[in-house]
């Protein structure tokens, strides 16, 4: 059985396609995030989509940044338990 300490990073996918038009300092690797902490807001034609982190943990990987397109399922950022 897998522990959580043992197990791969969750990675935290876009909602919608859209541009990054804000980002929390907290988004690097290295930095401690609670759960709910929001991380980074999407936009697309006026509708902004916040994305939080959805556990407590250490994000380990961004794959994105402010000002960066990116599409429906792309990966934004890696969090490890």
């Amino acid at each position: 059985m897998n522990s959580l300490r043992n197990s791969e990073p969750i990675r935290i996918m876009a909602q919608m396609a859209g541009t990054v038009v804000e980002v929390s300092p907290s988004l690097m690797p290295g930095m401690h995030v609670r759960k709910g902490e929001e991380l980074l807001t999407l936009e697309r034609m006026k509708l902004f989509c916040p994305v939080s982190a959805p556990c407590t943990g250490v994000i380990t990987a961004v794959m994105t940044g402010l000002g960066c397109s990116v599409l429906e399922g792309e990966i934004l950022f890696e969090i490890e338990v």
